[in-house]
């Protein structure tokens, strides 16, 4: 990324941003699912 920085390929580096952000919602939404499922007992 930093490469594409000093390229001045804005293009590049806006598309691994927008990569960076889909994968960090998809980690947070498998650590929601996983957190309901494992601590279901503490729900009750």
């Amino acid at each position: 990324m930093v490469e594409a920085q000093g390229k001045m390929q804005t293009e590049k580096v806006i598309a691994y941003m927008i990569i960076a952000g889909l994968i960090g919602f998809l980690i947070d939404t498998i650590m929601v699912l996983a957190e309901k499922v494992l601590l279901r007992w503490k729900a009750q």
